[in-house]
């Protein structure tokens, strides 16, 4: 087999996936002023349904060494696409215990989705393409949302909301069919011995013992908590505050999602041979900041291409870094246990996400969003300096 071929295949299966999984973590929140008030629901309930989906994705993506490594990791991934469809059907119905359910569902699947990913990738991607090709395949992240930002408000329009979602369930659904054709290839890196156990402890204390881990993680957990602030408020921050009609502002989350997906592919490339990975991170944490800046002096009298033009900065700050510090998280893992160190991650990531939009939606609702953007600017900015501490850490043992 050529080495084209070993990680081409795998990386646009794992990108359609993805994105597909996005899409059904992203549309709600787009769908939410709409289906909350006809759920009776204030609007500020908007951050209850991220922080179910969130809470359930981190305790799934601990069980993510045993699924990636017992199983077929592909049939895995396939697994967490249907318990999406599942989610999204759910939570179409508008029943409120049900909605509950459907995020959790969600959650699930999306929790072990990376590790899975990362686990197929590190061992069919050269090292030195490992930054390109873990950010080609985190492209499907801002795909999803790019989807969410253009397709939910017009189908809902057109029909309605819950409508809006059944479209994700059966588009979800269709993905697990069609990979079906390749998944059996990918037999060969499951282990049987392998037992698939919920692990708190040794995986995060895997991650925590090493320095460069842990400032990696350090400066990334603030930028993640800025892409949420990105995909789940702006919408209605939008219509709220600056009086953008639902399609506009969704179109806006759009062009901030495709900018994130460009961006991760620009970003990931730059990485692979010219900048280091930290450096990148590094200055994508000094755009997301600003842009967090800019989204806070947002007014209803800026003109649209303006508003547009922050979305853009804003998406490839906050959403393009993913796939940079995944290759970087795998090349550094510890002993190649690249699901088990993934996992860990993917624990406190989900753990900040599950926080960030329940502080963020606080201080929207007691003081503004304008204070909460520019509180998410402060945050990003200490991603500057664990950047920096990690470069310390990988230069003291390059000249060791």
């Amino acid at each position: 087999m050529r080495e084209s071929a070993g990680y081409i295949g795998p990386t646009v299966l794992l990108t359609l996936i993805q994105a597909m999984i996005s899409w059904a973590v992203f549309a709600p929140p787009v769908l939410a002023k709409q289906a909350l008030t006809e759920m009776g629901l204030d609007p500020a309930w908007i951050g209850l349904q991220p922080t179910i989906l969130f809470t359930a994705a981190m305790f799934s993506s601990m069980m993510c060494a045993g699924l990636s490594t017992r199983f077929n990791p592909m049939r895995a991934s396939q697994m967490m696409v249907l318990l999406c469809a599942v989610g999204s059907a759910c939570i179409a119905t508008g029943s409120l215990g049900l909605v509950a359910l459907g995020s959790a569902l969600i959650g699930a699947g999306l929790g072990p989705a990376t590790p899975a990913s990362s686990h197929i990738l590190s061992k069919t991607t050269p090292r030195h393409l490992q930054p390109l090709v873990f950010s080609i395949k985190q492209t499907g992240v801002p795909i999803g949302g790019a989807m969410a930002g253009f397709l939910a408000p017009p189908l809902m329009l057109f029909w309605d909301w819950q409508t809006a979602m059944l479209v994700v369930a059966m588009a979800c659904l269709v993905t697990v069919i069609v990979t079906e054709i390749w998944s059996s290839g990918y037999q060969q890196y499951a282990d049987p011995t392998i037992r698939v156990k919920l692990e708190l402890i040794g995986p995060v204390r895997l991650v925590l013992n090493s320095p460069i881990l842990r400032w990696l993680l350090a400066g990334c957990v603030p930028l993640v908590i800025a892409q949420y602030a990105l995909t789940t408020f702006i919408v209605l921050y939008l219509q709220e505050d600056i009086g953008l009609s639902v399609l506009t502002a969704g179109a806006v989350l759009a062009i901030a999602q495709a900018s994130g997906g460009i961006g991760r592919i620009i970003f990931g490339a730059i990485a692979s041979r010219w900048f280091s990975p930290t450096l990148m991170l590094l200055l994508l944490a000094v755009l997301a900041s600003a842009a967090a800046f800019l989204t806070a002096s947002l007014t209803s009298s800026w003109p649209l291409s303006l508003i547009y033009g922050v979305g853009v900065i804003f998406g490839a700050g906050a959403a393009g870094w993913n796939g940079v510090y995944l290759a970087e998280a795998a090349r550094r893992a510890p002993g190649g246990e690249v699901s088990r160190t993934t996992g860990a991650v993917g624990f406190i990531i989900f753990g900040a996400i599950v926080l960030g939009p329940a502080i963020f939606g606080g201080i929207v609702a007691s003081v503004s969003f304008e204070v909460a953007y520019a509180g998410i600017g402060l945050l990003v900015l200490t991603s500057v300096f664990s950047f920096l501490r990690t470069m310390h850490h990988l230069r003291a043992v390059q000249t060791h």
